[in-house]
């Protein structure tokens, strides 16, 4: 273990850090100290990957210290993922593993829970990190996509739709608060989905037109759900309701047409189609990311649903 930096005064400045807190593989979320006669030296840097060599070094100490403000006894959940992300933002890797572990925690918790709790507040805290990253590495979702997991569930599906809206919304230059949004109802919007009979989220064959309208239902039953958990911002209502909807009319629930469609809702929809598309579902193999966009953008049935200046750009961003 080398010391890095000396003479650090002020005790009143640092609080105790409990090892276990801490996690190998990761980037330290802030600089780690030890108390030497009557100063504070810094041991390890943050941002370094800790290793189990390092972990173990740290456990033969008598005291660790961080400074106050970064407390340090937390493990990764939603209220530390940000600095987590902060110190780990050299590896795509990383990243991309700590926001799918809190996110699907999130996730898991809702599908368990008979009243459909959801966490929005931390939902929130996922969108804001994938917006620092992506504010400060504009290629994220490029290095990114190679490693999403291959599984078809709520959460990573939900997850990866939040990538590529965040994404598009970045490159449509979005404010921050407009991102916020945008990610947020990405996140939420198939969260009705677990009202579906999941015989008819999962049916192989064409659905009837009774199971189609059974399906369709989730929009609205996600607004529901997200409502009764304390959602009141109306941008993100109208996403949720409105992703559906197409530029020719031919969506759902109310069949809007072109400029009705509001602009996060009409980039949402095509972030959901495209993943929807380059994934595994019950009644076909998936398309490539090429493929997909390919038939976004020409074929004579699909083009026409999508704001195609938007899903030029998106197209442009990936190549």
């Amino acid at each position: 273990m080398r010391i890095i930096q000396s003479k650090i005064k002020y005790s009143t400045l640092y609080t105790p850090l409990e090892v276990k807190s801490l996690e190998v593989g990761y980037g330290v979320p802030c600089n780690i100290l030890i108390k030497k006669e009557d100063d504070y030296v810094i041991v390890i840097e943050r941002g370094t990957i800790l290793t189990q060599r390092l972990y173990q070094m740290l456990e033969r100490q008598e005291v660790l210290y961080v400074t106050k403000q970064n407390g340090g006894n937390d493990k990764i959940s939603a209220v530390t993922l940000l600095v987590y992300i902060k110190a780990n933002i050299n590896y795509t890797d990383k990243t991309l593993e700590l926001i799918n572990r809190v996110n699907s925690e999130i996730f898991d918790s809702y599908l368990r829970d008979e009243a459909n709790t959801i966490d929005i507040a931390s939902l929130s805290q996922v969108v804001l990190s994938v917006i620092f990253l992506m504010k400060n590495s504009p290629e994220y979702l490029k290095n990114v996509m190679a490693l999403f997991p291959k599984e078809y569930n709520l959460a990573y599906n939900s997850l990866h739709v939040m990538l590529y809206a965040v994404h598009l919304g970045n490159i449509l230059k979005m404010d921050s608060t407009q991102l916020l949004q945008l990610g947020t109802a990405a996140l939420l919007r198939d969260i009705g989905t677990k009202k579906v009979l999941t015989s008819i989220m999962t049916k192989e064959s064409g659905l009837t037109t009774e199971e189609f309208k059974s399906m369709q239902k989730h929009t609205t039953l996600s607004l529901k759900i997200a409502q009764q958990n304390a959602l009141y911002d109306t941008n993100i209502i109208d996403i949720i309701m409105h992703h559906h909807e197409c530029q020719d009319g031919s969506g759902y629930p109310k069949g809007l047409h072109g400029s009705e469609i509001s602009q996060l809702a009409s980039v949402l929809g095509i972030c959901d189609v495209f993943d929807a598309l380059t994934n595994d579902r019950p009644h076909r193999k998936k398309y490539s990311y090429y493929e997909a966009l390919k038939l976004m953008m020409k074929d004579v049935t699909m083009a026409p649903k999508f704001d195609q200046e938007q899903l030029k750009l998106f197209l442009h961003s990936l190549l």
